[in-house]
């Protein structure tokens, strides 16, 4: 008895500076990432006039991308895949690890209309991996280190402890193994541990990412009786989504047998620069873009919002496909919420609401995991909308369920 607990506290310990190491390399990634789009995007344009300079950088980015994948076949895996090949193998690669994170930094430098967090996902797996092989001690909880260390890294980047606790969590087949006691204890300590160094690091010199809060009007009669219509708009945004991915995918699989994997990247770099160049809120993860959108959103049509949101939708399936390889988060929840302020201006409710409750319903769809969509969101939006997020994001995921189980618009993440 006393030995278990002695094992039980030796691994939450370990967890736990686990987690801290986590936080640190997740500052320290981010922060490079942001200097990098600074010099390129801020400083460069300023020291160079020369027209169509985004354009130029996002296809220099392009064509180095391909050639280093072409090298080192180093681009980074979906959070999808890292989280399948985890539960099938009880493992994840840890060869090649600063390999693997320059060729998961490089597309976000470059602009493509990613998130971060696929990249860090598959790093950290692999992280953990390692650390557990050199402690003798971890022995037979190496395959639990590695999803607590996902659960860390989704916490951290995403700035909510409970989403990257409930994120595999409501994973079927992780359920039963972390919801034990002793996993479930190892398994917050991890989450705080980085969420308190990354937070500590943010504090004293900056840097960082996370979900920008909106706040907005109350919930009225108005807002309740539209609610189905936005529900029904951010599922539509989910099966969008899921063409744009179907079509994006044939085509540069067809491209890369054909003219390879540099032919794909540029092709990909020219898109983003060319998308950036005319709507550039298209551009990087969405996450800074969103708090300028909460401010300007009305100098905007609606229409023109919902292009925005679709626009970003699809150059963030063209980025993924194409060799820019990254997360897809927090992409959709800016196009959500450009989608979701389009369609609140029409129908004359409370754009904030609008934006929670088509956010909601798009990541339901893609997601199928309405708890961690909610924990995700709670920190964006008011907490007075957390109900009708919750059933949005339900909704979406009956859709999607209901699709899936009738082969029709169902997702692939190959």
């Amino acid at each position: 008895m006393k030995k278990a607990l002695w094992n039980q506290v030796q691994f939450t310990f370990f967890a736990a500076c686990i987690g801290g190491v986590i936080g640190v390399f997740i500052w320290a990634f981010l922060k490079v990432m942001g200097i990098g789009q600074d010099f390129l995007f801020v400083d460069l344009p300023k020291s160079i006039n020369l027209p169509y300079l985004t354009l130029i950088t996002c296809v220099a980015g392009g064509l180095l991308i391909g050639v280093y994948e072409k090298i080192f076949h180093a681009s980074p895996e979906e959070l999808e895949t890292v989280m399948a090949a985890i539960k099938r193998d009880g493992s994840y690669s840890c060869d090649r690890l600063g390999i693997r994170a320059v060729g998961a930094i490089l597309p976000l430098i470059f602009g493509a209309s990613i998130g971060p967090e696929a990249g860090l996902t598959g790093i950290i797996a692999g992280l953990c991996f390692w650390a557990g092989e050199r402690f003798r001690y971890v022995g037979k909880h190496l395959s639990e280190l590695s999803q607590i260390g996902m659960g860390a890294v989704l916490g951290v980047i995403f700035k909510s402890p409970l989403f990257g606790f409930m994120m595999p969590i409501e994973d079927g087949e992780m359920a039963g193994e972390l919801a034990r006691r002793d996993k479930m204890l190892a398994y917050v300590a991890s989450i705080l541990g980085g969420f308190g160094a990354y937070s500590l690091l943010s504090h004293l010199f900056g840097g960082g990412m996370g979900i920008v809060r909106l706040e907005g009007n109350g919930i009225g009669s108005r807002e309740r009786i539209f609610a189905v219509v936005l529900i029904a708009v951010g599922i539509l945004a989910g099966i969008l989504y899921t063409i744009f991915l179907q079509g994006a995918q044939k085509l540069f699989v067809f491209l890369n047998k054909k003219a390879g994997v540099i032919f794909c990247t540029v092709l990909g770099g020219l898109c983003i620069g060319l998308f950036g160049t005319y709507v550039p809120y298209s551009m990087f993860s969405g996450e800074a873009q969103m708090e300028e959108l909460a401010q300007r959103y009305m100098e905007y049509a609606p229409v023109m919002l919902l292009l925005i949101g679709m626009a970003k939708l699809l150059i963030t399936n063209i980025s993924i496909q194409s060799g820019f390889k990254g997360g897809h988060f927090f992409p959709v929840i800016f196009a959500g919420v450009s989608i979701g302020y389009g369609a609140g201006l029409i129908c004359s409710v409370s754009p904030v609401f609008a934006a929670a409750a088509v956010t909601a319903a798009l990541l339901g769809f893609l997601m199928k995991k309405p708890v961690a969509v909610v924990l995700l969101l709670m920190l964006c939006f008011p907490a007075e909308g957390i109900v009708w997020m919750l059933l949005a994001a339900e909704a979406g995921s009956c859709v999607q369920a209901f699709l899936d189980s009738t082969s029709l618009f169902k997702r692939s993440n190959k």
